[in-house]
């Protein structure tokens, strides 16, 4: 309403110009002309409707981010960060920026790359490889790992998909028959989601999802992966549909390696990553109950 009496202001002077005293507003805006109106500025500080209602942080990714570090356990080295893939808002913890070893998170880094490079590369991607894909994915197959990993040049991946993504902590494995010691810190993998969701083609995207999304809770190698954002505890918008990568990995420095990055909430609009190194003297049960402790918290805080 604003911006439609601001013009109308600043037009009646020309109208009057033109036609002369003892012609009015009215009647001038009633006589019919072909002329295309002369453009009129906007007053300052106007902004067109859909700039108007562009979306504000409401500080849940932060909250989301403070609530995992207080939930950790003291002994926990936590990497954690969330993106609010509506506002654009990105927050990070204290080890945010800290790479861990990926465990079976490369499945998804080396995935983004084979399907990335079909694309830009026309690298010849088989029904057979996508089965692949699909199986390192969902049901975490390390067997599946190993011949995407020699096939399609795994240790390259890191390199690859850092470059075209901007990744500031994606390292390939100092040992690149080693994929699970790939490196990767929490915010990489929120651009790694991120760029799943919003950058790939839908047949791409949804070769991902889908697979994520049908993750059994025990993994092909037996171990329960139902942890974390896949955890049916966990209260909020985790609790139902999450789409998450789980990775788990023994032992260094007595050590678990065990980590729960995904995508929860309405329109899968959070993205979560949750990586942890916990003392491996308590026992997987007890690493897997402090990860979800962690991403219970986490979701909570998101709403």
């Amino acid at each position: 309403m604003c911006a439609c009496i601001a013009v109308i202001c600043l037009a009646i002077p020309l109208l009057v110009a033109d036609d002369g005293p003892g012609v009015t507003v009215a009647a001038r805006l009633a006589v019919p002309s072909s002329a295309a109106p002369s453009p009129v500025d906007p007053l300052p500080g106007w902004a067109p409707p859909e700039l108007l209602t562009a979306p504000v942080d409401d500080g849940r990714a932060q909250a989301a981010v403070d609530a995992a570090q207080a939930a950790a356990s003291a002994t926990t080295e936590l990497g954690v960060a969330v993106l609010d893939r509506v506002t654009g808002r990105t927050a990070a913890g204290d080890r945010g920026d800290e790479p861990f070893y990926t465990a079976s998170l490369s499945k998804l880094v080396v995935a983004v790359d084979v399907l990335d490079r079909r694309r830009t590369e026309d690298l010849a991607v088989t029904d057979d490889d996508l089965d692949l894909l699909r199986r390192a994915l969902g049901p975490s197959d390390d067997a599946a790992m190993n011949q995407l990993w020699v096939r399609f040049d795994g240790p390259g991946a890191a390199a690859r998909v850092g470059a075209d993504l901007g990744l500031t902590g994606t390292t390939a494995p100092a040992d690149p028959s080693q994929w699970g010691e790939m490196s990767v810190p929490a915010v990489d993998l929120l651009r790694l989601y991120d760029h799943v969701l919003g950058g790939m083609p839908d047949e791409d995207r949804l070769v991902v999802v889908d697979a994520l999304s049908a993750a059994p809770a025990i993994a092909a190698d037996g171990f329960d992966q139902a942890f974390g954002l896949l955890d049916p505890v966990v209260d909020g918008p985790g609790a139902v549909g999450a789409q998450a990568k789980q990775g788990w990995m023994c032992c260094f420095s007595e050590r678990y390696y065990l980590h729960s990055a995904g995508v929860v909430g309405p329109d899968q609009r959070f993205v979560v990553a949750v990586l942890t190194r916990v003392p491996s003297g308590p026992g997987w049960d007890a690493a897997r109950a402090e990860v979800t402790a962690v991403a219970a918290a986490a979701v909570r805080a998101l709403g």
